[in-house]
């Protein structure tokens, strides 16, 4: 672990008395100042060591959501950790030059909301962070890097598509509006299952009063016929096709239908559902990528 130091605006100041009384005493032979400027070196040394003492023994944790798309802030959960008896004060994390936030007193442990966005699709095993401290009085910033391991997934970035062709199991049709095709039809009761994001008016509330868990109505409808996500459905380069098909994967699965997902190699067959969706988008945030999950 390497520390380095940045001298603060305060420190500067205080260098600059110090040298100065220090040269006084010099040329005066003064041994009061030579009193004064003794002390002030101390009492430099001591932040110094204060503050490298300080930062010792710290370690951190990023728990990411659900889902996280490339250009999109979203909010992860940062743990930090101390392995040492005295707590920690004053300590500050930033990333990519941005400050995150600030652990004013850490004993054992303590976990901040942070948001965080990351610019590019794929497979993201580690992030780097930047642990600093002005503690004791803000002379000196003690800092040092830490990679924390993540092996997130970052989806493509969501980009609104009005117009693509899109190919049912059943039938096969020509360029049409998303609008055009998320028709409502008349929707049926067919089950109930637990609840993993769907819209509140398919809540079984009766239910709930009577388990306290939350269920909701599966619906079908007529018109709501499975469809394959392809490449060829969307027009643009290959990142803009990707970041369509990711849109039109969440907007279908927030409808309710079934989507599949042909992409490559890859053949994923339509399917309800959260987990589908996170199928679908995992594999076009690898597409073309290694390692692969």
């Amino acid at each position: 672990m390497k520390y380095k130091v940045k001298v603060n605006a305060f420190g500067h100041i205080f260098i600059g008395i110090t040298v100065f009384l220090g040269v006084a005493a010099v040329n005066t032979g003064n041994n009061l100042l030579y009193m004064v400027v003794s002390a002030l070196l101390s009492f430099m040394l001591l932040s110094g060591i204060f503050s490298l003492q300080n930062i010792k023994g710290l370690s951190l944790t990023l728990i990411p959501p659900p889902e996280v798309y490339a250009g999109t802030p979203a909010t992860f959960t940062l743990m930090i950790g101390s392995s040492k008896r005295i707590p920690s004060f004053l300590i500050g994390v930033s990333y990519d030059e941005d400050v995150l936030c600030y652990f004013p007193y850490v004993r054992e442990s303590s976990e901040k909301k942070i948001s965080l966005s990351f610019k590019s699709r794929g497979l993201h095993p580690s992030i780097t962070f930047t642990i600093f401290s002005d503690f004791p009085v803000g002379m000196f910033r003690r800092y040092y890097t830490v990679e924390v391991p993540l092996n997130l997934v970052v989806f493509p970035k969501l980009l609104k598509v009005e117009n693509f062709h899109v190919l049912h199991t059943a039938t096969g049709k020509t360029k049409q509006s998303l609008e055009d095709t998320l028709q409502k039809g008349v929707e049926e009761f067919h089950s109930i299952k637990e609840y993993s994001g769907e819209p509140v008016k398919f809540i079984h509330w009766k239910l709930f009063a009577k388990t306290e868990r939350l269920m909701v109505r599966k619906m079908v409808s007529e018109e709501r016929k499975p469809i394959v996500l392809s490449l060829d459905m969307v027009e643009g380069n290959l990142e803009e096709k990707l970041s369509k098909l990711a849109y039109l994967c969440v907007k279908l699965t927030r409808e309710g239908y079934p989507v599949g997902l042909r992409l490559g190699d890859v053949f994923l067959e339509p399917a309800y559902g959260e987990r589908q969706k996170r199928r679908i988008l995992t594999e076009l945030a690898l597409f073309k990528q290694s390692p692969r999950v």
